[in-house]
């Protein structure tokens, strides 16, 4: 099968410009990063730019709260317009999202370019528990994460998963993705979000496979991530 590239803009130029354009096709867009450090409101952004193109969206949500309001909120629209082209669907368990992944054609519309899981790892730590169920829960993590690479480059599609943090053994860092190996194995791109020192700045860095990472420093605002303290309303 030949895939025909395409590239999904956030709207944003500096977060487009550090992910080379926007989210590709085909790849797997890794974001991890502390609470409330931004993730799910640059996820949202994609959603909102995809739904303005007239791209079809899937949203996998595993958050115990609803990301409809901030969708809302970001597009400035009613989510009973927005489902147009946004299809969300919640797991309760670890279980069921596996189910999800495995059926995940029969939740994407026809023609959906952008599928996008918030949060991957969040059911998985609900279930670890002893050394068994640990090992059982990480080989399913990895299958689950496989199937979905396999499908969005089977069918040209973006992949946005986004991830928790844990403490960190690396000196140099004060946190690391959950499933560490699993996501740096299927990633094809990584970038680590936190919070800055200012008011709602937000640091996002771009983590290369050459060890030059590339940072850059945004806003969260009630429309989103933007580039400069001065667009924050106040």
């Amino acid at each position: 099968m030949v895939n025909s590239l395409l590239i999904l803009p956030s709207g944003n130029r500096l977060i487009d410009t550090l992910l080379e354009g926007g989210l590709h096709t085909g790849e797997l867009t890794h974001i991890y990063g502390e609470a409330a450090a931004g993730k799910t409101t640059l996820a949202l952004q994609f959603v909102q730019s995809a739904y303005r193109i007239g791209i079809f969206s899937l949203y996998i949500n595993s958050e115990s709260t609803s990301p409809i309001p901030r969708l809302e909120q970001i597009a400035n629209r009613q989510f009973e317009k927005l489902k147009e082209r946004v299809t969300l669907v919640s797991p309760v368990s670890f279980q069921q999202q596996g189910e999800m992944v495995i059926d995940l054609e029969s939740y994407a519309r026809e023609g959906t370019k952008l599928v996008v899981v918030d949060t991957m790892t969040k059911l998985y730590r609900s279930v670890l528990s002893n050394k068994r169920q640990n090992y059982a829960a990480h080989r399913q993590l990895n299958t689950q994460t496989g199937i979905l690479k396999g499908i969005i480059k089977q069918h040209d599609i973006a992949l946005l998963i986004l991830n928790q943090a844990r403490g960190s053994f690396n000196t140099d860092t004060d946190f690391e993705p959950v499933a560490k190996n699993i996501m740096e194995y299927w990633a094809d791109r990584t970038f680590r979000m936190g919070i800055g020192n200012k008011p709602r700045e937000r640091i996002i860095e771009y983590q290369k496979n050459d060890n030059k990472p590339t940072t850059r420093r945004l806003y969260l605002t009630d429309q989103g991530l933007k580039v400069h303290s001065k667009e924050i309303e106040k």
